[in-house]
């Protein structure tokens, strides 16, 4: 992760290096809804950031509100930038919202990079930052049940749907300032030492969650 996180930073300045660092430090979103962004859905001064998760038999997407370390902040306080200039938030091209194919080309190509560099163990796809990620904050003693709050998943059940109405604001913001410390030192970790993705199930044969 530190590996690919200096990477990420060796990018030129723009979307695509944008999106991927805001994966990470709103702690492994999934990509397509971030993508789906709009200034509307940007509260800085609250400090949190809405998504919309339409994952499974939802008649309207959940609303998935997330708190903003400061280096979520400080990414979209630069796209909305953009946005105010009326550009999408996430665009390589100023006129249309990037494309989830572009945003997994990219890693892929990270992925080859460091595979060659001997920098990672295997290679890794777009859909990996998600459970190298959850994996990573169960390591780091965040309990289940606030990684499915900050991963907005496991939460279709009748409790969730009707009984918990707690919006676990400070405990999503708690779990991922530490996931933000925890990615500033895997970034200054030497690569040789720097812990490796987590491969995709398929070539792993495990499932760590999603």
């Amino acid at each position: 992760m530190g590996a690919f996180l200096r990477r990420v930073d060796a990018l030129p300045d723009g979307a695509q290096k944008d999106v991927l660092k805001l994966l990470l430090f709103l702690g492994g979103q999934r990509p397509m809804q971030l993508l789906r962004l709009t200034p509307a859905d940007i509260d800085l001064r609250a400090g949190t950031v809405t998504l919309y998760d339409g994952k499974g038999a939802r008649r309207e997407p959940r609303r998935h509100v997330l708190p903003l370390v400061t280096q979520a902040a400080e990414i979209l306080e630069r796209r909305l930038q953009w946005a105010d200039a009326g550009a999408p938030l996430f665009s390589t091209d100023s006129r249309t919202t990037m494309r989830h194919e572009t945003m997994s080309a990219l890693v892929s190509e990270i992925s080859a990079e460091l595979l060659r560099a001997k920098q990672v163990r295997e290679d890794f796809e777009l859909r990996d930052l998600r459970r190298t990620t959850e994996t990573m904050l169960a390591a780091l003693k965040v309990p289940s049940d606030i990684r499915a709050q900050l991963l907005s998943h496991g939460l279709g059940g009748v409790q969730n749907r009707h009984y918990d109405r707690h919006d676990y604001a400070l405990e999503k913001r708690q779990a991922l300032e530490r996931w933000a410390r925890h990615l500033t030192k895997l970034k200054a970790t030497e690569a040789s030492t720097a812990p490796a993705l987590y491969p995709s199930e398929k070539q792993r044969r495990v499932n760590v969650g999603i």
